[in-house]
């Protein structure tokens, strides 16, 4: 039997997944995936959020916004990540993951599918995490 990795999405997300809000900046999404990206940048959804250990795991949103333009007439975006094992611990924590590539122009104020990246290890318990 393999172990296998589950991930849950974070709360944000309401539990008919069509649309989350961010509790603490206020924007909204229209939908969320987890995924795989293979070598060629195609995204491949992983409707049952089940991962192999050591396995590279996406987490794409997609119509992200309202941002607010700058006075430079460009966006600020960015993405932090927590990943929560079965004992409520943070085994992985990201911040401002776009740094710079997150300043940019937006169309009508909306990053159309960032995403946000977390490598799982061989040394992780199977179960689920969120």
């Amino acid at each position: 039997m393999k172990n296998l990795l589950i991930l849950l999405l974070p709360a944000l997300v309401l539990l008919n997944g069509c649309t989350g809000t961010s509790t603490t900046s206020g924007l909204n999404f229209d939908e969320y995936e987890l995924a795989r990206i293979t070598p060629d940048m195609d995204v491949i959804p992983v409707s049952d959020g089940v991962f192999q250990r050591g396995e590279e795991v996406n987490l794409i949103l997609y119509n992200v916004g309202k941002f607010k333009q700058g006075e430079d007439g460009l966006h600020w975006i960015d993405m932090d990540l927590e990943v929560i094992d079965m004992n409520k611990e943070v085994i992985f924590s990201a911040t401002e993951m776009l740094g710079e590539n997150g300043h940019l122009l937006l169309e009508k104020g909306y990053a159309g599918s960032p995403f946000a990246t977390f490598t799982s290890s061989e040394e992780m318990e199977p179960g689920k995490y969120k």
